[in-house]
C-alpha cells in the first residue's frame, strides 16, 4: 500500500510539473456561463492520460457541488462494451466572473490541476478544455455523441495555434 501511495504521489508531482512552451496564455474571448457548462458532455477528442488511453464512450458531467463543481468522468475501458469506469473529481473556478480557469482536484490535495475553458460555442453545444501547460490534457467536447468534421477540424487548428501537440489528440469512439 505504501508503494502504491508513493507511486501515485510521484506521478502527481510529475504531472503537475510545468513544461514551459513559451506560448502566451490562451484566454477565451468574453466569459463562460458556468450554469450553461453544467450537464453532460461527450468527449469527441482527447489528449489521453493514464486513465483514458484506450477509452470508449467518454463523457464528463458537470454538476453544482458543495464546494464548487462536481465532475463525473465515465468511459468504457478497451471497447464499446468494456468495463464501465467512473471517477468523481471537483473543481473550483479561479477567475470568478470570467469563469475560464478551473482548478480541478484529483483525489485530494495536493493533487490539483489547472484547466482552462479554451473555447465554447455560443449555444454551449461544444467546447474545448485544456491544461495551460499544453502537455497534460485536452478535451474536445460536444453535447451529442457526434461532432461535424469541419467543427472538429476547426478545434484542432485552434489548439495547434495555441501550441498544443495535436498529434497526441485522438478521436474517441462514441456509440
Amino acid at each position: 500500500m505504501k508503494k502504491l501511495l508513493c507511486v501515485i504521489s510521484l506521478l502527481a508531482v510529475l504531472c503537475g510539473c510545468s513544461n514551459s512552451t513559451g506560448y502566451k496564455p490562451t484566454p477565451i474571448e468574453g466569459q463562460v456561463d458556468v450554469n450553461r457548462m453544467l450537464g453532460k458532455w461527450y468527449v469527441i477528442g482527447v489528449m489521453p492520460g493514464l486513465l483514458d488511453k484506450n477509452a470508449y464512450n467518454i463523457s464528463k458531467t458537470y454538476q453544482r457541488g458543495d464546494k464548487g463543481i462536481d465532475i463525473f468522468y465515465e468511459f468504457n475501458a478497451g471497447a464499446y462494451d468494456g468495463d464501465l469506469k467512473s471517477y468523481k473529481t471537483s473543481a473550483m473556478v479561479y477567475n470568478p466572473g470570467i469563469n475560464t480557469h478551473w482548478r480541478v482536484r484529483i483525489l485530494t490535495w495536493p493533487f490539483d490541476r489547472d484547466y482552462k475553458v479554451l473555447d465554447v460555442a455560443g449555444d454551449y453545444s461544444s467546447c474545448i478544455v485544456g491544461t495551460p501547460d499544453r502537455n497534460n490534457g485536452v478535451w474536445i467536447m460536444s453535447r451529442t455523441k457526434r461532432m461535424e468534421d469541419p467543427l472538429y477540424s476547426d478545434y484542432i487548428l485552434k489548439l495547434q495555434s495555441y501550441g498544443y501537440n495535436v498529434g497526441r489528440i485522438r478521436k474517441v469512439p462514441q456509440r
